[in-house]
């Protein structure tokens, strides 16, 4: 008896609370899974409003507008294939306020791709929400472990340089602001074949680690004969006035063998 009485109250609140937008706006969000699984981005152009704003689910990037949205859905069509959402649970979302049915939606399921440049294959879990105005989503908040799936579909072998910089005792900010300027590390990062790049420093040594990832060694002998004699910023001339020996301060290591990732 008690069993019947909740499922007469869950069926009670829905049928009281309906919204007239919801069929329609359930019809979006499947099309927001079809975008990704079709490789469809005249799709998503199409369904998602400009005034967008998209709770992205990389680490660190919080809501981000509908451009940088774009170039994330860009990244996920272009790198993966065989993506399928499966076995979706679609439920209609609420006003937390007035605790009403408000037309938004509510998804859960589990994706599962290949990566192209690899053929590593991902599975993974995960939750999103759409909220929507004038027949567009203008909402979205996607939920999974971003980096943990870039990372298991990664290459079995990397090919890593680790480079060092003995910085001049008291010049640590200094080049800490040329390496962060535009011309500085946001162009190595953006240069041809380089897929990651981290750098720290160690006071007690004055010495700058940068840990960089390329596509291949000969991709990463290009971008250094062009940053040491072509780059026409003279960025890393800029540096090495502030490094002990000048050019002879910096040191790279490259054509590293062994690669793991544990």
């Amino acid at each position: 008896m008690r069993k019947l009485l909740i499922v007469a109250s869950i069926l009670l609140f829905y049928g009281c609370n309906t919204n007239p937008d919801y069929k329609a706006n359930l019809e979006l969000a499947k099309k927001w899974v079809q975008v990704f699984e079709n490789g469809d981005i005249e799709l998503w152009e199409e369904i998602m409003s400009e005034d967008l704003l998209d709770q992205a689910p990389l680490y660190g990037m919080g809501e981000v507008d509908y451009a940088t949205s774009k170039q994330i859905a860009e990244f996920y069509i272009n790198n993966y294939t065989d993506v399928k959402f499966n076995d979706p649970v679609w439920l209609p979302g609420i006003d937390t306020g007035s605790m009403s049915l408000d037309g938004s939606v509510r998804a859960y399921g589990v994706w599962t791709g290949k990566s192209k440049s690899t053929g590593r294959t991902f599975t993974l879990p995960s939750y999103h929400n759409f909220d929507f105005a004038d027949g567009k989503i203008v909402y979205t908040g996607e939920y999974f472990d971003a980096t943990g799936m870039t990372n298991s579909v990664g290459p079995v072998d990397r090919k890593v340089v680790v480079a060092t910089m003995k910085v001049k005792e008291g010049n640590y900010e200094k080049v800490k602001e040329l390496l962060d300027a535009e011309t500085g590390l946001p162009t190595t990062r953006a240069y041809d074949g380089c897929i990651h790049l981290e750098a720290t420093y160690n006071e007690e040594n004055n010495t700058y680690f940068i840990i960089e990832y390329w596509e291949s060694f000969e991709k990463y002998d290009a971008y250094l004969e062009w940053r040491l004699n072509d780059d026409p910023s003279g960025a890393a001339d800029e540096v090495f006035k502030y490094l002990v020996g000048g050019r002879n301060g910096l040191v790279t290591n490259s054509d590293n063998i062994g690669y793991k990732f544990y």
